[in-house]
């Protein structure tokens, strides 16, 4: 990265420019933005013991925290507390993506058949860039009904092989690529693999050493499946498995499975989420211009994604979806949900978690709705917007 002094090859280990503060004055509505987590909470987890935990970077303040509930029964959830934030992770990594092409190690452009063997459905003529903006129009594999996702018999344990994934839960495309942008979760389990072929370490060695560590995330962890360090206090993932009504603690599951098929798994925190975003887009220190200018491109194919939503390089355009000018990343895994939001008109990041998603009811998605809702009011109502 140019703006890095003295990096070395690969590693990239030097710290950026500046860091977001983590001092400054108490941010004068924290007290309602508390509030505002409590109520949310409170108006949609029924009977469910869960867990919230919700920051916020507002430029000249210290970031805020705030927490609501448990992370599991009898134990409260506090800042420090780590959840599986599921696609948020794809921001990171496409974040090295883009590192490593600013490095000459791959090339945005480059055909995915440069790095990948031929694989079942898959089009060699893929570039990186359309597997990062999901516009390669390949199958997600979360669309198979085959797909072991939430279930009795699901083996948490095993490690899907890349060929045995594609053969097995990898359909027809939705299109030619370049044709049709179709979220796709499928992608950034080829770019994991091509991150690996070009740099010979892995997507969260890459992570930690060149983002983590530098930026002082102190209280995150990127893995292919393995636990979180016992160093870490995790929130339990509480998933309804059997359609019954009654979320189970699914806590000490391997997560081999998930990454093997899908992308690293990430344990943060919103603080450190929000953190991240200040730095990528506030401070805008953690890739150069040119890098950043191409994330937040936005491509318009003939077929728009059917979900809503634009996607860029790692981060999704939410402006049409959530009626403000909003960017960034939301995600779910078994028994987890996160947003990671940055508002760019009021140059406010703000990020959240809670402890239950991907589960068979509508408890995840309608707190994450509710969550959302609660924290821009206060955000429209305390702020006047500074674009940036």
């Amino acid at each position: 990265m140019r703006h890095y002094v003295a990096c070395i090859f690969f590693l990239g280990a030097c710290a950026p420019d500046t860091q977001p503060d983590r001092s400054g004055p108490v941010l004068p509505f924290a007290q309602e933005l508390q509030e505002a987590v409590v109520g949310a909470l409170n108006e949609n987890r029924g009977n469910h013991d869960l867990g919230l935990s919700v920051s916020m970077f507002v430029p000249g303040f210290a970031i805020w925290s705030g927490v609501a509930g448990v992370s599991h029964p009898g134990v409260p959830a506090t800042p420090n507390t780590l959840f599986d934030v599921g696609s948020v992770a794809k921001n990171f990594e496409a974040a090295l993506v883009l590192a490593l092409a600013d490095e000459g190690i791959l090339a945005l452009d480059d055909p995915i058949s440069t790095w990948l063997p031929p694989l079942r459905h898959v089009d060699g003529t893929i570039t990186v860039r359309q597997l990062l903006n999901h516009t390669s129009g390949v199958f997600n594999v979360f669309e198979n009904p085959a797909f072991p996702w939430v279930g009795t018999g699901v083996d948490y344990t095993r490690e899907w092989g890349l060929e045995e994934m594609f053969s097995t839960f990898v359909l027809e495309p939705y299109g030619n690529p370049g044709t049709v942008q179709h979220y796709s979760s499928t992608n950034y389990r080829l770019l994991t693999a091509i991150v690996e072929e070009a740099t010979g370490h892995s997507v969260p060695w890459g992570v930690e050493q060149r983002f983590l560590k530098p930026l002082g995330l102190d209280h995150s962890h990127m893995t292919m499946g393995a636990q979180v360090p016992e160093r870490f206090e995790v929130a339990h993932p509480m998933v309804d498995v059997n359609g019954d009504g009654v979320l189970e603690d699914l806590a000490g599951h391997s997560q081999k499975w998930v990454a093997s098929l899908t992308h690293p798994v990430l344990f943060t925190t919103p603080t450190d989420l929000v953190r991240w975003l200040a730095a990528l887009y506030f401070q805008r220190t953690v890739l150069p211009a040119e890098s950043l200018d191409a994330m937040l491109t936005y491509p318009d194919p003939e077929e728009l994604d059917p979900e809503g939503g634009r996607y860029g390089l790692g981060v999704v355009d939410y402006s049409g979806v959530l009626g403000e000018k909003v960017y960034g990343h939301a995600g779910s895994a078994l028994g987890f949900s996160a947003a990671a939001l940055y508002l760019s008109d009021y140059g406010v990041a703000m990020a959240w978690a809670i402890n239950t998603g991907e589960s068979r009811s509508e408890l995840a998605n309608t707190l994450m709705a509710n969550v959302w809702r609660s924290l821009s009011s206060v955000v429209i109502r305390n702020l006047s917007p500074t674009p940036r």
